[in-house]
């Protein structure tokens, strides 16, 4: 396990990748999202993306599974405190999707047994385009005294 005291400013984490599916999508927009863009395909088609794109918030469920995997099965995260989000494309049925975060900055709280990680991640398509960035701002737990 990584402990605050073991992250560093610029190291990186891989993420796997990740296939969405024209299922998935209308299934997470008839649940959480239904706008005809995502739950409709033949509104869809006539739409401002030309065709049904998945929401923004399965996108970001997507990242969560993908950093989780990568990230917090192995760093002692305690909580998120908040993120800043950035959509810069659409995600179509059949896309795969990877990326990786870095951290941005790193503040030991010896006092608070914790350290404050900035982590910015970026979610990319098979092409390497970028469809989402993500600053994320989170406890780390400090590594436990002997």
């Amino acid at each position: 396990m990584l402990y605050a005291e073991d992250l560093a400013v610029g190291q990186r984490f891989q993420f796997g990748s990740y296939v969405i599916s024209e299922e998935e999508i209308l299934r997470f927009a008839r649940q959480y999202d239904p706008v005809f863009i995502h739950t409709d395909k033949e509104a869809a088609a006539k739409g401002p993306f030309n065709g049904l794109i998945a929401s923004g918030f399965n996108t970001l469920a997507i990242y969560q599974r993908l950093i989780v995997e990568a990230v917090w099965t192995q760093v002692a995260g305690i909580v998120g405190r908040s993120f800043e989000v950035r959509l810069f494309r659409p995600v179509r049925p059949d896309t795969r999707i990877t990326g990786h975060c870095e951290i941005q900055s790193i503040t030991l709280r010896p006092e608070r047994r914790d350290g404050v990680a900035i982590f910015k991640s970026e979610l990319t398509d098979e092409s390497g385009q970028t469809i989402l960035t993500l600053v994320l701002d989170s406890l780390i737990h400090a590594r436990p005294k002997p």
